[in-house]
This record gives C-alpha cells, structure tokens and sequence, in this order.
C-alpha cells in the first residue's frame, strides 16, 4: 500500500517517506493476542500446477494475428523516468520479448525503440537521493519515496532480478515520539534490548488499548489482502486490461467505499479504534502525506500504517528504475523538456505522434506509436494543446506542497531544550506530530511547525556526525535547526517541491486513456500514492496497449512460460 502508501506497503507512493516503521512497537501486541493460524499453504492446487507445468501446451496463434501480420516495429515515447515511465518501459519491453519469442521472431522486430525522455538530469523522478555535501562517499538520504514493503511484490522481485542490495531502515532505532506542538504525547523505548519491545507494548495497551492496535492490525491486512489480487495470475487473467482507475479498484473491493469517506470517520466508526489511537497514532503517520485524519482518505490512511517489512535500497531505491530502464533497453534523454506531443494520421491511416522538445535529439525526430505520459499533466511544462483533443479532459490534481530539510550535526539526538524539557532529557530520534488536539479546539494550542523529524544514521562509519530529516510544510531557517539540535547544522540542504497528490476523498478519477495511444500513468496517484502503485499503473497500461496491438492478456503463465506483467508465481 507519501505517497507513500502505501499496500505501501502495499504499496507505497510516498511517494511518499515511510518513517511508520517506528510504529511496528505499538501493533506488536496486537500480533501476540492474534488468533494461532496454521501456516500459509501455496496458492498453487496440483491441478493448477500441472497447468502452468505443461511444457506442450502452446497459446494458439489466431489471438496473436495482428503480432504476426505487423508490418514495422512499433516506437513508443514514455514522458518521464520516475517510477511509473521506468516501469512502463520495462513492462513494455517484458511483453513484446514475450511475444516476439510466442511468434518466432527476433526480438526488437514488435517494438524497436522505447524512448525516455525527462526534463530532470536524472533517473528516479520524486525519488530522489541526495548526498550530504555532494560526496558520494557520504551515505545518501533519500528526499521523497523512502521505503517500500513486503507486500510491494514489484518493487521486490525488482530488487531481486538486479541484484540489489536491500537495507533495513534504521531511523526509530533511537525511539519513537508523538508531538503535539506543546508535548510529547507517547514514546517508545529509547534504544533496543531484549525487554525493550515488551515495554513498548505495555506502555502502548496502557495508553490506547488493546484493541485499537488489534482492530486496525485486522483492518490493514483485510486491505492488503485487497491489493494482493493485482499479483494473483489467475484473477488479473480473468479481469483483463482495465480501462479505468475507478474500474480497478471497484475490482479489489478499494473503490469508492474507501476512497470517498474521510479516514477519521472510517476508523472510529467503521473499524472501532478508540479517538486516542486514531488522533496520535493514526494521525502520526498520514501526516507523512502532509495530511491529517481529517482530511485524507480512508484507504490513504489504512495504507499508511501497512509497514511490515519495509525495506529500501543500497544506494538509493532509484536504482530499481535504472535497473528497468537498462532491462528494457530503453533510450534515455535526460534534462531535455518534452514542450509538445501533436497527434496525427499517417499515409497508412495510423495514429501516431510528433514529439516537440527543448533540443534537437535524433531519438525524437520521427514519429511514435503510443505515448505514455508518466508525469502529473498540469504540473508539466508540456504545452496544453494537445487536451483539445482529449475524449475526457483530465482534472486538476491538486498535490502537497512540501518542504523537505536536511542537515548535518554532530549531535545524536534532539534538543530537549527545543521542546521545553529539561536539559538532561533523552528525547528520541524519530518524532512524529498529531495536530488532533488543536483542530478539536484545545484552548491556544498551535498545530506542529512540522510533520515530521528524523535522526538518521552517520554521514560516514564512526563520524559522530548525523544527518537529519524535516518534512514541514513552511520553510524552516537555520535559526529553527541550531535549535532544534542544540547547535549550528554544518550542512543544510532544502528542497521545496509538489511531492505527491491530496490524496482527500475522491471517486472520480482521470481518463487513463485521454485519447487514443496516449496513456496518462499519473491517473491512479489520488487513489494510492507510493513506488509501487507507478509501477502498477504503468503495467495496467502496457496492458491496454499490448491488448490493443497483439491481443495479449494479463497473466499468461500457462505451458511453463513466464507472463510480461509478473503474476506468474516464483517467476522473475
């Protein structure tokens, strides 16, 4: 499931940073009182094992006539090399070799060039890495997309195909605090040892209950379950290319039920969870999206609290796009701005597109095929004309506008002096804010000058100095930072950007499709936000295309064969 969600686990747009990891002490005695389960069995029967076994079976060719009978490889133009224009070149690239290998033919004769164009100097889009005083000997942070999950199948199995080192994230293992703007509402443990987690567990039942963590423990993983169907080969095989987000999470029972009714209203009266839990916890992680209980929505929400086995990447997640981007053999333009896409018809009666940049690169001078535009529309430089003649016009997509803060101190922990608490004070190293109380009216209380505070590993092994994290949403000087860690920063680097969508109630979504072989990937961000979400909606729309142009389904693991989309089980 800030976009970071998440699912994030799921998921997880953040994009969206995952400091929820902190929270897993306080779910912990949830998963002690659960109900003893058996181990899980395979999803797999003998029957449909011997099935996807079949090394005589053979799909037939009649569906794939339009494969066999194409006259020229088709080039394809992907607007952006984030997560989602990564993924679509991969994906894209994973059908037409599995289609070219069906039919006989060499490959590169169905799809010749896929072409990547982003105005930025880099791969990675909103996940972006950056180095403390730019030495790549300093151990990089990442600005937006910080984690992904266990149930993030994509991300993983991408992970695994390139050989990447996978990393626990280690902020929280200083502790974890709720910030009110005036105090400290719960705190873990401030270190780990063999009682640590117990405490946390007692000291969490004593404040909340137990059944708040249970309850949302349940919640969450009935939603992963969810969102597990989009990796299942059997069901997506059953469902096809969707033509719609609504029509998507209509499907896995994530529509409008969970999208159009607030989070707040969903927890406390649809889960059960008690106000306490909802308005420190609960809130402690939306506002990770730059949001609160009250105003996101309720999937957000849920997806914001799937953590379980959050993980990211040696050297930065960006490396799973490159990591695509070099699979699909795609050719990368980087800081080149797409200014114009003009659709029209060729001496052959087919549509294609004529690509206008800022430059003069040959890999955009003839014509393509089908465009994916995997950037937020109304956020991109790209001149406007072409949404005359859009079928659907894609909304405005309002998006958090969000200030990220590092810096670099020598100190190992917050001020306590900051925060009004005596000097001798060991506060802890991740500090997460709830504004519940000051909306609900408390007298004078101020919301928190920021989301969130995190106190990172060392710049360099055995330095004594610490990088630190700020998500805020106003711009924080140096004066704020001495303070809060007690002296001046000796690096500070800000960046001020629209990091991910309001993901606020909603049930209409943007054309998928605007017009015909123009794929606009960015159409799911207000439904779940987060790496893998791009990466799935960039496979459900090399699904539209490659069903358009050969006839090719979803989850074609059958005869021992792989399926482009990676529904196939144990399959890379």
């Amino acid at each position: 499931m800030p976009i970071a969600t998440p699912l994030q686990a799921f998921l997880a747009y953040p994009i969206r940073t995952r400091l929820t990891l902190a929270i897993l002490p306080l779910l912990l005695f949830a998963f002690l009182l659960r109900p003893f389960r058996s181990p899980p069995h395979s999803d797999l029967d003998a029957t449909t094992a011997a099935i996807l076994n079949d090394a005589t079976f053979q799909y037939p060719s009649d569906p794939h006539h339009a494969a066999i009978t194409q006259l020229r490889p088709k080039r394809v133009l992907i607007v952006g090399a984030g997560a989602s224009g990564s993924a679509a070149a991969f994906f894209l690239r994973r059908a037409a070799r599995v289609m070219e290998e069906r039919i006989g033919v060499e490959e590169g004769r169905l799809v010749s060039d896929i072409v990547v164009i982003d105005k930025e100097g880099y791969v990675g889009g909103r996940d972006t890495t950056v180095y403390p005083r730019d030495d790549p000997r300093a151990r990089p942070i990442e600005l937006g997309a910080s984690v992904f999950v266990e149930a993030n199948k994509n991300m993983n199995k991408a992970a695994k195909l390139f050989n990447l080192t996978v990393v626990q994230p280690d902020f929280g293992d200083t502790g974890l605090g709720i910030w009110n703007g005036t105090a400290f509402l719960y705190q873990t443990s401030l270190s780990h040892s063999i009682f640590s987690g117990w405490w946390d567990t007692l000291s969490a039942a004593y404040r909340y209950g137990p059944l708040s963590p249970i309850r949302t423990n349940s919640a969450v993983n009935a939603l992963v379950k969810r969102f597990s169907m989009l990796y299942n080969f059997k069901i997506m095989s059953e469902r096809g290319a969707v033509r719609s987000v609504r029509a998507m999470a209509d499907h896995l029972g994530l529509g409008a039920e969970m999208t159009k009714r607030k989070a707040d209203d969903w927890v406390l009266k649809g889960v059960g969870v008690g106000e306490k839990w909802m308005g420190e916890v609960m809130e402690g992680t939306t506002r990770n999206y730059g949001m609160d209980m009250s105003s996101i929505h309720a999937l957000a929400a849920g997806v914001s609290m799937a953590t379980s086995g959050a993980s990211s990447i040696e050297g930065g997640n960006w490396r799973v796009f490159e990591g695509m981007l070099k699979n699909a053999s795609a050719t990368l333009v980087l800081g080149t701005t797409v200014t114009d896409i003009l659709p029209f018809t060729n001496e052959q009666g087919e549509g294609m597109f004529e690509v206008r940049t800022n430059t003069s690169e040959s890999a955009q001078a003839q014509p393509f095929d089908n465009v994916f535009f995997a950037a937020p529309w109304h956020l991109s430089p790209i001149s406007k004309s072409m949404a005359h003649f859009f079928d659907e016009k894609i909304p405005h997509q309002k998006y958090t506008h969000l200030h990220v803060t590092l810096f670099t101190t020598t100190k190992a922990r917050p001020d306590p002096v900051f925060f009004s608490l005596p000097p001798d004070t060991v506060l802890p190293g991740l500090i997460l804010t709830s504004s519940y109380l000051s909306r609900s009216g408390a007298a004078g209380l101020p919301p928190p000058r920021f989301h969130s505070i995190g106190w990172h590993g060392e710049t360099y092994p055995g330095s004594g100095e610490y990088t630190v994290k700020i998500f805020s949403m106003t711009y924080l000087n140096d004066d704020f930072l001495a303070d809060l860690a007690g002296e001046r920063p000796s690096w500070v680097y800000r960046k001020e950007w629209d990091a991910y969508p309001r993901m606020t109630p909603v049930s209409h979504y943007a054309p998928v499709e605007p017009f015909k072989g123009f794929q606009y990937l960015a159409a799911m961000e207000p439904w779940i936000s987060c790496m893998e979400t791009q990466t799935l909606s960039a496979r459900e729309a090399v699904a539209r295309v490659v069903e358009d142009w050969w006839g090719m389904g979803l989850g074609e693991c059958r005869g021992g064969g792989m399926a482009w989309d990676w529904t196939c089980p144990n399959e890379l």
